[in-house]
C-alpha cells in the first residue's frame, strides 16, 4: 500500500553514517566525556578556573552560577527524535546504534520531542528483583544494549518499562553560586542521592552562563566548564602476582600489574595500571606487594594505597630492544617521572605506533595480534603496510581470506573522508592529539607543515614553548610519512570547513552571540562562519557585532557599548544576513 505522507517520504532523512566506520554512526557534533574530580580540593580548583575565565569577560565570582545534577551510572546515549533512534556515545565522534531498545520498550524520561543526550539506566527499585542474576544495574543495561537477542530478564525489563533514557537537560538540578557550591557540596550530594531511584556515580557540575562556557572552551575529550564530582568508590585489598612492561608509541615504558582476581563494584578485576615509573617507585609497587585498590565507576580500577611495599622493578634497559632506558622529567614539577626507550627502531614502539595510526583514522582489524604478526614479517611502518598487496599479506603468514579482509578494510578507510586533525594525530606525536592538531590546522594547512618551526607553533594559542620545540622536531622528522598519507587519503581540511562566502556580508566581521536564542545558537554560529565571520567566545576590543537573544545581563551590554560594539537582536541578524 502506498502511503504518500509517510515520514520517510516527507521528512529529510539524516545521513549520519555516511563517513562512519563500519557498524557505527557519526554524531552531528562530538559527545565529549566529562573531566573527573574526587575531592573538594579538585572542585575548588575547578571553581577558581571558572572565576579566572569569568574575569576575562567581565564577570565577578558572584555573577557565576552553577548547575548541579546527578551523575547517572549507565550508558550515555544520543536521541535523534525525528527518526526515533538512539546511539551510544562511543568514542565521542562515532557511536553504535541501539535504537532496538526504543522499539522494544525503552521509556524516555524528559521531553523526547526534540534531540537530546542522556543516560540509559534502570531504576534501583526494579533492579532489586534481579540482584540474584546480575551484580549491578549497569551490567544489565550494557548487556541489552550490545545485543538485540535479549535474555528473559532483559526482555521483561523492557516490557515492564524499567529501562529508561533520562535526558540530561530535563533532570532535576540545584543552582547555586561558587561559595555555596563549595560549602554545601556534601549535603547537595546526599540530597540528590536520596531523591534518585537510579544508580549514581556522583554529581555533574557546570556553569550556566553560555558566554562563560564559550570562553572556557574544551579540550580534545572534555569541556573545561564542566566537571564530574565522582564518589570515592568501593575499595578492596589485593596482591600483585605479576607485572607486564609495555612500551608506548613514544617510547614510554609503563607498568601493568596483574593482581589476584578481585570482586569490586560488581566486576572482577585482574589488573591495574602503574601510571608512570616515578609513581611505581614511590609507592613500592611490584610482584608480592599488597595494596588497596579503588573502583569509582571506571572500567579499570586504580591503586589507592600500598599496604605492603616491595622494591619496584625499574629496568635499566628496554625490555623489548635492550637499549638503555632514560628518565624524562615531568613538565609540571621538573622531577624525573617517565621511563623512556629512545631507540626509534624499537619493535614495540613500531607496533604501538602502527596500532595508534589505524585506530585514529578508523581503519579496523589492525589490532595487537595482527600488527605483531606484520612486525614479525618485518612490516614495521605504516608506509610498508599501505604498500602491501594480497601476496604480501599471505607471505606474512595470513590466510587468503584474512588478507582480503585487511586489504578491503584499508581500501574502505582510504575511500572515506578523514578530517585533517585525525590524520595528523595518527602520527602519534606526543602532545599533538586531535584537539591540538585542530588548533594547529586552523592556522596552517596540513600540507604546509614541512619545515614548521617552534616559534611558529608557539605563536598559536595553546602551544607552550617546550611543547612547540618537541612537536616541531617530530613534525619535521615525520614529514615524509605525512606526505605519503596525504597522497592516499581523502582529506577534509579544517580551514575548508569554515569557508568565507564570496562577497559575504559578514566577511571578516568579529561577532559574539549571547543570551537565550529562539533557535539553536550553535547553528547561528555555523551560519555566521559560513558567511565569513569570525565567531568569538566573548566581547573584547576586536568585537564588531554583538547578537543578543533574551535575558542578556546589563553588564554585558554596557561592556559592549563601552567598546563601541554594534548590538543587534536575533531577528535583526536574520533580516540583515539571511
Amino acid at each position: 500500500m502506498r502511503v504518500p505522507d509517510h515520514p520517510l517520504l516527507t521528512r529529510p532523512q539524516r545521513t549520519e553514517s555516511a563517513a562512519a566506520p563500519k557498524g557505527m554512526v557519526k554524531h552531528p557534533s562530538e559527545m565529549l566525556s566529562t573531566l573527573k574530580a574526587y575531592s573538594i580540593d579538585e572542585i575548588e580548583t575547578y571553581v577558581n578556573r571558572c572565576i579566572k575565565a569569568g574575569a576575562s569577560i567581565g564577570m565577578t565570582a558572584s555573577d557565576i552560577r552553577y548547575k548541579v545534577t546527578a551523575k547517572l551510572d549507565g550508558i550515555a546515549g544520543r536521541l535523534a527524535s525525528d527518526i526515533q533512534s538512539l546511539y551510544t556515545r562511543g568514542d565521542g565522534e562515532f557511536g553504535n546504534d541501539i535504537s532496538h531498545l526504543i522499539r522494544n520498550g525503552l521509556v524516555i524520561k524528559g521531553d523526547g520531542s526534540s534531540d537530546g543526550v542522556g543516560e540509559v539506566v534502570m531504576p534501583l527499585s526494579y533492579f532489586d528483583e534481579l540482584q540474584e542474576e546480575f551484580a549491578h544495574p549497569r551490567n544489565v543495561i550494557s548487556g541489552m544494549a550490545s545485543s538485540d537477542n535479549y535474555n528473559e530478564y532483559a526482555l521483561k525489563a523492557l516490557q515492564d518499562g524499567a529501562v529508561h533514557l533520562v535526558l540530561y537537560k530535563d533532570m532535576p538540578n540545584i543552582e547555586c553560586n561558587g561559595e555555596t557550591l563549595l560549602a554545601d557540596l556534601e549535603s547537595m550530594e546526599k540530597t540528590i542521592k536520596d531523591e534518585s531511584d537510579y544508580p549514581l556515580d556522583g554529581l555533574v557540575i557546570e556553569v550556566i552562563d553560555e558566554n562563560l562556557k564559550n570562553e572556557m572552551g574544551r579540550a580534545s575529550n572534555h569541556h573545561h566548564w564542566q566537571v564530574a564530582k565522582k564518589e570515592a568508590g568501593e575499595t578492596a585489598v589485593t596482591e600483585i602476582i605479576d607485572e607486564i612492561l609495555q612500551i608506548g608509541k613514544t617510547g614510554r615504558i609503563t607498568h601493568v600489574f596483574l593482581i589476584k582476581p578481585t570482586r569490586i563494584s560488581g566486576c572482577e578485576v585482574r589488573r591495574i595500571s602503574g601510571k608512570n615509573a616515578r609513581y611505581v617507585k614511590e609507592h613500592g609497587l611490584g610482584k608480592g606487594a599488597e595494596l588497596t585498590i579503588i573502583r569509582s565507576g571506571e572500567v579499570v580500577p586504580n591503586h589507592l594505597t600500598t599496604n605492603k611495599p616491595v622494591t619496584a622493578n625499574i629496568p635499566e634497559s628496554c625490555p623489548c630492544c635492550g637499549e638503555p632506558t632514560v628518565w624524562k622529567k615531568s613538565p609540571i614539577d621538573g622531577v624525573d617521572t617517565f621511563l623512556i626507550c629512545e631507540n626509534v627502531s624499537c619493535p614495540a614502539q613500531s607496533e604501538r605506533s602502527v596500532m595508534h595510526h589505524f585506530k585514529t583514522v578508523k581503519i579496523d582489524q589492525f589490532g595487537k595480534a595482527t600488527v605483531k604478526q606484520l612486525g614479525d614479517a618485518e612490516y614495521t611502518t605504516i608506509e610498508q603496510i599501505y604498500m602491501m598487496n594480497h601476496e604480501a599479506f599471505v607471505c606474512a603468514g595470513f590466510g587468503s581470506g584474512k588478507a582480503k579482509q585487511l586489504l578491503a578494510e584499508i581500501q574502505r578507510g582510504l575511500n572515506e573522508p578523514v578530517r585533517d586533525n585525525y590524520l595528523l594525530a595518527s602520527l602519534g606525536i606526543s602532545k599533538l592529539g586531535r584537539g591540538s592538531s585542530e588548533k594547529l590546522l586552523a592556522v596552517y594547512r596540513i600540507d604546509e607543515l614541512r619545515g614548521i618551526t617552534a616559534n611558529q607553533l608557539e605563536a598559536i594559542h595553546g602551544f607552550g614553548d617546550k611543547n612547540s620545540v618537541s612537536i616541531s622536531t617530530a613534525l619535521n622528522k615525520q614529514a615524509d610519512t605525512l606526505d605519503f598519507l596525504l597522497k592516499r587519503f581523502s582529506v577534509v581540511h579544517t580551514q575548508d570547513q569554515k569557508p568565507a562566502s564570496e562577497g559575504g556580508s559578514l566577511d571578516g566581521v568579529n561577532i559574539v552571540f549571547t543570551g537565550s536564542m529562539s533557535g539553536n545558537r550553535d547553528e547561528m554560529k555555523k551560519d555566521a562562519k559560513s558567511k565569513g565571520a569570525k565567531v568569538q567566545s566573548g566581547v573584547n576590543g576586536k568585537t564588531q557585532l554583538l547578537c543578543c537573544g533574551e535575558n542578556v545581563g546589563a553588564k554585558k551590554l554596557e561592556a559592549a557599548k563601552d567598546k563601541g560594539v554594534e548590538i543587534i537582536s536575533e531577528p535583526e541578524y536574520w533580516q540583515r544576513y539571511s
